[in-house]
Parts: C-alpha cells; structure tokens; sequence
C-alpha cells in the first residue's frame, strides 16, 4: 500500500485545492489537497511538509494526523494520511506538477473532478 500524506488547508470556510497537471501519471486534471507519497524513512509529518513546500512553497507546522482514509480500486491501494497546519507561511507558487488553484467551500467541492482524497476527507 502506498502512504501518502495530505495537507488540508482552510482558510474563511475556502479549502486550497490544486488541480494535477493534465500529464500526471496519475489522476490527471483532477482537483487534490496538497502533498503526495512518503519518502523512504519520512515520517507522515516530515512528509506532509517537504510535499507542501515543493507544491507550492509555502512552509507549515502541521498538527498531529486527524485522519486517515484507504481508497482501493483495480490500478492503486493508497492510505491517506491527513494534516491540518497549525501554521501557513510564505507566498503560493505553484510546482510543474499542478496547472491551477482553486479556493473553494464544501459546496463547491461537490461539484469538481476530484481526487480519491477529497471525497474521503470530507465523507463525500
């Protein structure tokens, strides 16, 4: 199973999501929390925070994991691992590997191409 741990950022009742760059190997075009898979050796936190850095430089202090979640189909057996920061610092600036943000409340969550994380957050 492959660990991946997730940062659930919130700000105003808006959650940052990033939408995959349309050639990503997996779950193109679609709308995800930020972060990706453990390292070798990383902790979930170390984890969660050298993935939000490289996506979109900015730095946070996570608190402790609030929730995990699998998500299983034919091609991946992932556990997601989820963190929200107690602390967002820096200037967004997007990696090659997303197209666009978006800022967006749960009811607009709804209504997006998402990846198999943000359903499971949220009990979609």
């Amino acid at each position: 199973m492959l660990e991946i741990s997730k940062a659930v950022i919130q700000k105003d009742g808006k959650y940052l999501l990033l939408k995959r760059a349309s050639n990503a190997l997996s779950f193109p075009g679609l709308r995800d929390f930020t972060g990706w898979k453990d390292d070798p050796g990383e902790t979930h936190t170390q984890s969660v925070m050298r993935e939000v850095k490289e996506e979109t430089s900015y730095d946070i202090i996570p608190w402790d994991e609030m929730k995990r979640a699998e998500y299983h189909d034919k091609k991946y057996d992932l556990s997601f691992h989820y963190f929200i920061p107690a602390s967002v610092r820096g200037e967004i600036r997007l990696s090659d590997e997303h197209s666009d943000l978006l800022r967006a409340t749960l009811e607009e969550i709804k209504n997006l191409e998402l990846h198999p994380s943000v359903p499971l957050f949220f009990d979609l």
